[in-house]
C-alpha cells in the first residue's frame, strides 16, 4: 500500500499553485540586505507574476522605475516554469555583458539557493551535457538560452516556448539584421500556449518598451485614499513641496523637508504609514480592458514601500541641480523622457530669424572675434563664419568652394578658400578690426584625411586646425589628439548639437536664456534652417545621439556641422585665453585699430620729402609666443 501511495504521487499532475505563492514558498533573495531570506513580494508584484498562467495571455509587458518590479518578476516567472512546466526558454538582454551579469548575479545564484531547482540543472563537469555562458541544459532535456538582443544573429535557429526579455529600451530596432525584438518573439510562434515577457525602464517615448506597453491593456496600480477612499494613481503631479534658495540666492531647488503626497480629491496629506498601507490595499486597473492577450503593467517609485516621498523629492532636487532631469523621470517615475530639444519648428517661422542688419560686411560692434569652420565634401568645401561676443553668437556667412575632387591636395578649392580667408578684412560696423581666432577643418572623410592634415600644416596656416567629430556622448567637448604624426582636435559633436538646439529653441521662443543668444544673417543660403534642423535626437545603445531625420544620406546637414565646429572652437579659444578672455580680445582689437590709425595718420601728415615710417613688426601666428599665448 505504501508503494502504491508513492506511485500515485508521481503519476498525479502537480498541484496547481499561483506563481506568486510558489515564489514566496520556494525562492530566496540572492543578494542585498535580505540575501538568503525567503522572497516576499509586494502587493503590486503579485498580479503581473500570476498573469503568466492566465488563459489567453500571450505577452506580459512590465514598464517601471528602476529596482522595483522587473527583475524579480522575470526571475520568478522563468524559475516557476523551470520547475512546474519545463520547456525551452530564451532569456535575452540588451548586450552580452548585461545577460552575463544577470545570469551570474541573479539567475544562477537564485537556483543554487533553491535545492529543488538546483537538481534540475546539469553539471558543468558533465561532458555529455551543455552548460556554459549561453546555453544551459536541464536534467529533463530542455534548454535555457541566454542571448544578446544587440546580436540578432544569435537568435536565429532557436526554438523556445517561453521568452523573457530584460531592459529592451536600449535595443536598436532598426539595425541591418532586423528588429531583434521581433526576431526573438518569433522563437515561440510554433507554440499555441507560448509566453513572452518584456520589461524595461523607459527612456524616450518611441523606445521599444513604450511601444510594447502602448499595445497592451495598460494597467496602472490604484490605491484607496486613507481619508475619502477614492481609488487613485500615485503620480508626481500630486507630490507637493516648497523651494529653497541655494548658491547665495542665484538658484532654487526643491526642499525635501516640506514634501508630501496629496489626494487630488479631498486634498488629504498622506503620511508615510498611510501611503505604505494604501499600497498594500491597492489593485491593478486596465485602461484598455478590451485587449485580452497582452497585459501591460506600469508602476513608479511613488509606490515603493522601502522608499519615501521625502527621498523621492531629494532625488528630484539633485537631478534639478545637476540638470539631469531625464535620469529622474526614467529611473524614479518610470516614465519616458520627452526631449524638449527635439521639437520640430515651422520652417516659415524659422526663416523669420534672419537678421537684415548683419552680414560679413556689417558685423555688430559688440563682436570681439570670429572663427571659420570648413566641412570637406568630394566636390566642394563648405565654409561658415561666426562671430562671438559676451552675450551673442553671430552666424555671419556661409559659402561653398567647388572643385572636381576635393580629396586631392592640389584641388583649386583649397587655394580659393585660403585666398578668401586671408584677403577678407573683417571689422565691426564702427571700424574695429576683428581677429580670426581659429579655422577648423573637418578631417573625418577618410579619403581626404591626409589632404586636410597637409593643408592645415602648410606654412602660413598656423591658425588652421584639423578636427574630427566623435559620436560618443561621454567624451569631453573637445580633446587634442594625434594621428600619423599630425595633431588634430577630437570633438563631441552630440554635445555640440545639444547646445545648438537649445540656442535655436530659445531664439524661437523668445525666452530668457542663460548664456548667449544666436543671431542669423539674412545672407545665409536659402536652405540654412532646413540644414540646421535636419537632425533629431534618438536613443541608441542607451545614449541620446543626433541622426538625420529622414535617414537619407542625400539630405544635407553641412551647415549644422560647420556651425557646431565654430561654436566648439570658441569654447576652446576662451578656455585657452583663460580669465578675462573677452577683455583680452577687446584689448587686442583696440591695439590693432590704434596701430592702423597711427600708421595712416603718419602717412597723411608727412611733408613732401620722404620721411621713413617705422612699420609695425608683424607677429608670427605660430605655436610659439604670440598674442594668443601671451
Amino acid at each position: 500500500m505504501k508503494i502504491l501511495n508513492q506511485a500515485v504521487k508521481n503519476i498525479l499532475p502537480p498541484q496547481k499553485i499561483k506563481p506568486s505563492d510558489w515564489v514566496e514558498k520556494n525562492l530566496k533573495f540572492c543578494d542585498g540586505e535580505l540575501q538568503g531570506s525567503p522572497m516576499r513580494l509586494y502587493e503590486f508584484q503579485k498580479e503581473p507574476l500570476n498573469a503568466i498562467i492566465e488563459p489567453g495571455v500571450r505577452k506580459v509587458v512590465l514598464m517601471s522605475s528602476a529596482q522595483l518590479l522587473k527583475t524579480t518578476i522575470v526571475t520568478g516567472a522563468s524559475l516557476f516554469f523551470l520547475q512546474t512546466d519545463p520547456s525551452n526558454m530564451v532569456i535575452a538582454g540588451t548586450t552580452a555583458n548585461t545577460v552575463k551579469k544577470y545570469k551570474n548575479g541573479k539567475y544562477d545564484p537564485t537556483i543554487q539557493l533553491t535545492p529543488s531547482l538546483a537538481k534540475l540543472i546539469t553539471s558543468k563537469s558533465d561532458k555529455t551535457k551543455t552548460n556554459d555562458a549561453t546555453t544551459q541544459e536541464t536534467t529533463v532535456g530542455t534548454f535555457n538560452y541566454f542571448v544578446s538582443l544587440n546580436s540578432p544573429s544569435t537568435l536565429r535557429g532557436l526554438t523556445a516556448k517561453r521568452v523573457f526579455c530584460d531592459e529592451i529600451s536600449g535595443v536598436e530596432t532598426d539595425g541591418d539584421e532586423g528588429n531583434p525584438i521581433a526576431l526573438v518573439s518569433q522563437r515561440c510562434e510554433s507554440f499555441r500556449d507560448s509566453l513572452i515577457m518584456m520589461c524595461a525602464t523607459p527612456l524616450v517615448p518611441d523606445d521599444p518598451i513604450c511601444q510594447e506597453f502602448a499595445m497592451s491593456d495598460q494597467r496602472y496600480f490604484h490605491v484607496p485614499c486613507p481619508k475619502c477612499g477614492d481609488e487613485q494613481r500615485l503620480i508626481w503631479e500630486n507630490v507637493k513641496f516648497k523651494w529653497k534658495v541655494i548658491d547665495g540666492g542665484r538658484r532654487s531647488i526643491p526642499d525635501a523637508d516640506t514634501a508630501y503626497l496629496e489626494c487630488p480629491h479631498c486634498k488629504h496629506q498622506y503620511s508615510e504609514a498611510e501611503r505604505v498601507r494604501a499600497v498594500s490595499q491597492g489593485r491593478w486597473i486596465a485602461t484598455h480592458p478590451e485587449i485580452k492577450d497582452v497585459r501591460g503593467y506600469h508602476i513608479s517609485r511613488l509606490y515603493s514601500p522601502v522608499s519615501s516621498i521625502r527621498k523621492l523629492v531629494q532625488d528630484f532636487a539633485e537631478a534639478f541641480k545637476n540638470f539631469d532631469h531625464m535620469r529622474f523621470v526614467n529611473n524614479a517615475l518610470g516614465e519616458p523622457y520627452i526631449d524638449k530639444e527635439n521639437v520640430e519648428h515651422d520652417l516659415a517661422l524659422l526663416e523669420q530669424l534672419r537678421d537684415f542688419d548683419i552680414d560679413i560686411n556689417n558685423i555688430p560692434n559688440d563682436c570681439v572675434g570670429v572663427g571659420y569652420a570648413i566641412d570637406q565634401q568630394l566636390d566642394r568645401l563648405e565654409c561658415t563664419l561666426v562671430g562671438i561676443s559676451e552675450k551673442n553668437y553671430y552666424v555671419l556667412d556661409h559659402r561653398s568652394f567647388f572643385a572636381v575632387d576635393c580629396n586631392k591636395y592640389d584641388s583649386p578649392a583649397y587655394t580659393e578658400l585660403q585666398s578668401f580667408i586671408n584677403n577678407t578684412k573683417l571689422k565691426t560696423k564702427n571700424g574695429t578690426p576683428l581677429r580670426v581666432l581659429q579655422v577648423w577643418v573637418d578631417s573625418s572623410n577618410g579619403a581626404a584625411t591626409n589632404t586636410i592634415y597637409r593643408f592645415c600644416n602648410k606654412k602660413g596656416n598656423e591658425i588652421y586646425k584639423p578636427i574630427k567629430g566623435d559620436g560618443r556622448t561621454t567624451i569631453p567637448l573637445y580633446k587634442e589628439s594625434t594621428s600619423g604624426g599630425y595633431k588634430f582636435m577630437l570633438l563631441n559633436v552630440n554635445e555640440g548639437k545639444n547646445r545648438i538646439r537649445k540656442l535655436l529653441n530659445a531664439a524661437m521662443n523668445e525666452e530668457e536664456h542663460e548664456g548667449k543668444k544666436i543671431h542669423f544673417s539674412y545672407s545665409l543660403p536659402d536652405d540654412a534652417f532646413l540644414q540646421y534642423t535636419s537632425e533629431k535626437r534618438v536613443m541608441k545603445g542607451g545614449q541620446l545621439v543626433w541622426v538625420k531625420r529622414s535617414g537619407s544620406k542625400d539630405d544635407r546637414n553641412e551647415m549644422l556641422d560647420t556651425l557646431n565646429y565654430c561654436l566648439i572652437s570658441f569654447e576652446y579659444m576662451l578656455n585657452k585665453l583663460g580669465t578675462d578672455a573677452y577683455k583680452k580680445l577687446r584689448k587686442y582689437n583696440t591695439n590693432v585699430a590704434k596701430a592702423k590709425y597711427s600708421e595712416e595718420t603718419q602717412i597723411s601728415e608727412s611733408p613732401s620729402e620722404h620721411v621713413p615710417v617705422r612699420k609695425q613688426r608683424k607677429r608670427r601666428m605660430g605655436s610659439g609666443r604670440n598674442w594668443f599665448n601671451e
